[in-house]
């Protein structure tokens, strides 16, 4: 989403500009443009307010359009090179370019909420690249991890970055500042579970789960976003097994398939991830005398549809999670290890 940019960048005060942007946090496109419309033809403000409508309405072609007549327009000004390099970011085909326009924000960044996010996304365009040794140097512009960033989801978004490059220890220093300051984000707490996992302190990574699914699992915290009912997200799982061959699906026939909204809190006291997608529970056909694999009533697949929701963006990615889920899932039912089901894109 467009944001509004601080109010002294361009030195701007102007009670047009700013009844724009007011208009636009509103919702309120129609006047967001209009008011743009007023402004100088051309000028940067205007420019970067059209883009912003124009991404409000997830139309990024004129968007990108739109900030690269801005940049033109105005070549010292961060944000239009910023909101461009996040546009391209999207395209794995402009990954390169995004990183150019990511490296000019960072060099023009003034405000230190746009420096922040200018190193994140030019290190996360980096590590897409497989340049991990130049994103460590990004990263390494940062306030040192004990500093707290007021932003939680950029905090949380360089302390990912922190484990994607090989440094669980800078994460974990990040992520522990974070839930100090943030203790009600489910988000922080899960991440740092991560993070103490891949440092193999297994009391830290079942305690910050633990306190991840506690707030999961409180009232009215189910993520935002589309929710299929029961039954659909059924009717989406039937769906994925029709495309197992038929000794398959014949050898699952009597394995049940519980939809369940979180994992159970005593699976996350046992280590089990609190965000995991799915859960394969019982004995793997082969490993015990009989064909369904297992003793009756403890072999099932559990499809967990909170979190679901939440790797989601939309309804369609939402049904492809739970269709990939089920396959992953019934591959544990088959003996297949995580390694095996990731070289067959059900990772």
């Amino acid at each position: 989403m467009a944001h509004e940019p601080d109010e002294d960048e361009e030195g701007s005060a102007d009670p047009r500009v700013e009844a724009a942007w007011k208009a636009l946090e509103a919702g309120d496109l129609a006047e967001a443009r209009r008011r743009a419309e007023a402004l100088e033809a051309g000028s940067p403000e205007a420019l970067l307010l059209q883009a912003a409508c124009f991404r409000e309405e997830g139309e990024d072609a004129q968007a990108a359009a739109t900030l690269r007549r801005a940049v033109a327009a105005d070549p010292e000004w961060a944000t239009p090179e910023l909101w461009l390099a996040e546009i391209l970011a999207a395209d794995p085909e402009a990954t390169e370019e995004a990183l150019d326009h990511a490296e000019r924000a960072l060099d023009l960044a003034e405000e230190e909420s746009e420096f922040l996010s200018a190193v994140a996304l030019k290190a996360s365009l980096e590590v897409e690249l497989g340049e991990t040794e130049a994103a460590k140097e990004t990263l390494a512009d940062l306030p040192p991890p004990d500093v707290r960033l007021d932003d939680v989801d950029l905090a949380l978004e360089i302390a990912d970055l922190h484990l994607a490059v090989g440094e669980p220890e800078a994460a974990r220093a990040r992520l522990r500042v974070l839930c100090e300051a943030s203790p009600s984000s489910a988000d922080a707490w899960h991440a740092l579970g991560c993070a103490a996992e891949e440092l193999g302190n297994e009391a830290e990574q079942r305690a910050a789960w633990k306190r991840a699914w506690t707030l999961d699992a409180a009232p009215g915290a189910d993520p935002a976003g589309d929710r299929l009912s029961e039954a659909e997200v059924a009717a989406v799982a039937e769906s994925a097994l029709d495309e197992l061959p038929e000794r398959a699906r014949a050898l699952l026939g009597g394995i049940p398939i519980v939809i369940a909204e979180l994992p159970a809190e005593a699976d996350v006291d046992a280590g089990l991830d609190p965000r995991a997608l799915g859960l394969f529970n019982g004995t793997a056909y082969g490993d015990a005398g009989t064909g369904l694999g297992g003793q009756p009533g403890l072999t099932q697949i559990l499809l967990f549809r909170c979190n679901l929701e939440r790797a989601a963006r939309d309804e369609e990615e939402l049904r492809e999670e739970i269709r990939t889920t089920l396959l992953h899932e019934t591959g544990h039912f088959f003996g297949l290890s995580d390694a095996a089901l990731d070289e067959l894109g059900l990772g």
